[in-house]
C-alpha cells in the first residue's frame, strides 16, 4: 500500500514511520512537496496535518497548511480513489480539511494525532 503522510513534527513521522513500517511510505512537510508526490503517485490512504512550519492554531486560508493543500489536491480532481485521515490536533483546521473532502465527494476522516498515539 503506498501513503502519503503530510507532516511537518519529527515526533510524529517516526511514529507513522513504526505504524506504517511495510508500507511505501512517502512523508512531506510541505504542499508543494505533496501536491507534486500526488502528480506523480497514486496513493491509497493519505495522512494530512493541518498546522505546519512548527506552527500551531494557523488560519487555514494561509499558505503551507493541510487545508491548503487538499484545496489544490481537490481543485484538480486528484487522487480521487483515496482515503484521507485528517490527525490534525487543530479542530477547526480539520474540520474545514474533511469538509472540503465530504463536499467534494472525497473519503475523509478525522482521527486526531491524540487518538492515533492512543492505539497504538
Amino acid at each position: 500500500m503506498k501513503l502519503l503522510i503530510l507532516e511537518d513534527n519529527k515526533y510524529r513521522i517516526d511514529k507513522f514511520k513504526e505504524i506504517f513500517k511495510h508500507q511505501e511510505l512517502y512523508i512531506c512537510d510541505n504542499v508543494l512537496s505533496a501536491f507534486d508526490a500526488c502528480l506523480c503517485n497514486e496513493f491509497s490512504v493519505m495522512q494530512i496535518d493541518h498546522d505546519l512550519d512548527n506552527r500551531v492554531w494557523v488560519n487555514s486560508n494561509e499558505e503551507n497548511t493541510g487545508y491548503q493543500f487538499i484545496k489544490k489536491l481537490v481543485d484538480n480532481k486528484l487522487q480521487k480513489n483515496c482515503l484521507f485521515y485528517v490527525h490534525s490536533s487543530n479542530p477547526i483546521g480539520a474540520n474545514k480539511i474533511l469538509n472540503y473532502l465530504l463536499d467534494n465527494n472525497y473519503d475523509g476522516i478525522w482521527l486526531p494525532w491524540h487518538i492515533i498515539v492512543t492505539l497504538i
